[in-house]
């Protein structure tokens, strides 16, 4: 978005998936490239059928070794994705990509151990001053609740980490998510678009106050939002996701977002 007029861009728009080693990079492009429809099938890193990945170094040592492009259309716009090594060896790739890219997704896990390598990536993005948007993945091999994972993953970002989804959790399977700006919940089908649900009984206060949390945060570039939320007005919907664009695009926000059931596999990925 025009963080001037509020227009959005015309043209295609480069989005670079970045992160550490094995957190998941080229299992979410082929997701992407699937459901957006560019192809008919969705292959697998370890079963060496994906998009990415395709040399026969890369299959054989089962992760990127070089940088991947792929295009796709959505909502009658396009995308290019640039999925990045995240082996060391391979960081001039990466620092080659972000500097063509518009946005950043930074996929990582739900493992605090690995808070080292995600500041050494997120520093990287904040040295060329380039938007990103965090892809928590593998969240059901975590003990840690959405909260939890926020705390530990602040002190990495100098941006301020906000919610933009709940994950809904059976056990420990991810069988959905809430949408915070949309105030929706859906469930995750199996080769279909996602179920409009009613919010889970359980899930309605940790919902509103989480929403609560994210509105406060986009009041901080937004008075007049400000001004609704002391109000107790409802803000409307369209000023909700209005500032969650323009405040990306000022590098003001980085929102977080969970990987579907549909990432397990990712642990192959790099």
């Amino acid at each position: 978005m025009d963080t001037q007029t509020g227009s959005r861009p015309q043209g295609s728009r480069c989005v670079a998936l970045v992160g550490p080693y094995l957190s998941g990079k080229t299992t979410l492009l082929e997701a992407i490239l699937f459901h957006t429809g560019a192809i008919a099938r969705q292959g697998r890193v370890s079963g060496k059928s994906s998009v990415g990945d395709a040399a026969p170094e890369a299959r054989a040592h089962g992760m990127s070794i070089e940088l991947n492009a792929a295009s796709t259309t959505y909502l009658g716009d396009s995308y290019t994705f640039l999925d990045c090594p995240g082996s060391v060896e391979f960081a001039q790739d990466q620092r080659a990509a972000l500097s063509g890219a518009d946005v950043a997704i930074v996929v990582c896990e739900a493992d605090d151990k690995k808070a080292p390598a995600l500041q050494l990536i997120l520093k990287q993005l904040d040295e060329i001053n380039l938007p990103r948007i965090l892809f928590i993945n593998k969240v059901d091999k975590s003990d840690s609740s959405p909260r939890d994972v926020l705390e530990w993953l602040q002190p990495a970002s100098s941006k301020p980490l906000i919610l933009r989804q709940l994950p809904i959790m059976k056990g420990s399977i991810v069988t959905g998510f809430v949408d915070l700006a949309l105030e929706r919940a859906f469930v995750y089908q199996e080769h279909l678009e996602s179920k409009l649900i009613d919010m889970p009984a359980d899930m309605a206060e940790l919902e509103k106050s989480q929403r609560f949390a994210m509105l406060e945060r986009l009041a901080d570039h937004d008075d007049e939002l400000m001004e609704q939320l002391l109000s107790d007005m409802e803000p409307p919907k369209d000023r909700v996701f209005g500032d969650l664009a323009s405040e990306l695009a000022n590098g003001f926000i980085t929102p977080v977002l969970f990987a579907p059931p549909s990432m397990a596999p990712a642990s192959s990925a790099c």
